[in-house]
């Protein structure tokens, strides 16, 4: 049984439950605290009482994203529960306010805005400047106001643990702003993975992560092939029939959900009307290894006609996306098919081995 298929079996219905559960937690907060008014946010709404805005953080949004064990000093300006509403201030911000609370919290508040402001304009390189924000508030705030973006990951020890349990090697040093964004990339490129919310993305590592066991990329694409080819082989049937049934399972799934993902259209006539587009193989699925079957790299999205001739061999591109075409088609086809010398294709490097076989073994040299 593959690790997805496991997990599907022993923990998803749960995972998806504690998912529910996360993002009405986070819809309520939310209400309480929309990003346009931080700017007005009070100190007694940050510090004071079990509905301020630092306990939502850290201890009201547990379903959704966890804060670790980090202490009330983390928050720069805070409330203890032994002391009620005597508010004190982190070492840090002792050292450069003395007492002075509410200044401190106001110089706290504009940093929160302004670092949430670069996050709102992916301006990420800035993660690192905000040294008065502790680096779990910093994650926390990015993943509550900006979800679709991260995974809800807010320390530094499951942000590395996460990375470990699906082999995404990272050098230690790195922010862990792109170690969270590593790890959505990842996601987009496991085609199974693809439609998963952060959220499930997650609670997919915390499983392998207490199963202590670990997966790749390949490994997981790989056991998605081994499904979809048991299911045809069970059709026992053969030949173009055969082929006919694996362009309508990959054009019904994850392989094409992924290329619509990256083009939204057809690569070389910008037909648009996703009915009509098909997911186009570079590589032919039976010519491929395992894991390069739902590589999204390995396809291109066509409308009927280019995908067609694109399929037996009729057009190819070189490594700078220039079409070339067969001499085997005539000038009326070349019309009919809307194809000529000065069509090109946007190709990124991980195409390009593809093409290099296409060219090779598909296309009809003239």
């Amino acid at each position: 049984m593959g690790l997805i298929k496991e997990y599907e079996t022993e923990r998803m219905t749960e995972g998806k439950e504690i998912g529910v559960r996360g993002i009405e937690e986070r819809k309520e907060f939310l209400s309480k605290y929309p990003i346009e008014d931080i700017p007005k946010l009070t100190i007694e709404q940050y510090t004071l009482g079990d509905g301020s805005f630092s306990y939502w953080l850290c201890h009201r949004l547990r379903n959704f994203a966890s804060m670790g064990d980090t202490r009330p000093s983390a928050f720069g300006v805070y409330t203890t529960k032994e002391k009620g509403s005597q508010i004190f201030l982190s070492k840090s911000c002792e050292k450069n306010f003395g007492s002075d609370s509410e200044k401190a919290f106001s110089r706290l508040r504009d940093a929160i805005v302004n670092f949430l402001e670069d996050i709102r304009h992916e301006n990420y390189d800035n993660y690192e400047k905000y040294k008065g924000i502790d680096h779990n508030l910093r994650d926390m705030l990015m993943v509550v106001y900006f979800y679709d973006r991260f995974v809800p990951v807010c320390t530094e020890r499951k942000i590395n643990d996460c990375l470990n349990s699906v082999s995404i090697s990272f050098e230690k040093k790195l922010s862990r702003i792109y170690k969270n964004l590593a790890l959505v990339k990842w996601k987009k490129t496991v085609p199974e993975l693809a439609d998963w919310s952060n959220q499930m993305v997650l609670d997919f590592c915390d499983w392998l992560i207490r199963k202590n066991k670990i997966t790749n990329k390949e490994e997981l694409c790989i056991n998605t092939v081994k499904k979809i080819e048991e299911k045809i082989n069970s059709l026992n049937v053969e030949g173009a029939s055969k082929k006919a049934i694996i362009n309508a399972r990959v054009n019904q799934g994850i392989f094409r959900n992924l290329l619509l993902k990256r083009y939204s259209r057809c690569c070389l006539c910008d037909v648009e009307n996703q009915a009509l587009l098909i997911a186009s193989h570079i590589k032919p699925w039976a010519e491929s290894e395992p894991k390069e079957k739902l590589d999204v790299n390995n396809g291109f999205l066509m409308c009927p006609n280019h995908d067609k001739i694109f399929d037996k061999g009729y057009i190819t591109f070189d490594d700078d996306g220039m079409i070339i075409i067969s001499d085997r088609l005539t000038e009326n086809d070349r019309k009919f098919f809307n194809v000529d010398s000065r069509k090109h294709i946007e190709l990124i490097e991980d195409n390009k081995k593809y093409l290099k076989f296409h060219r090779e073994n598909i296309f009809i040299d003239n």
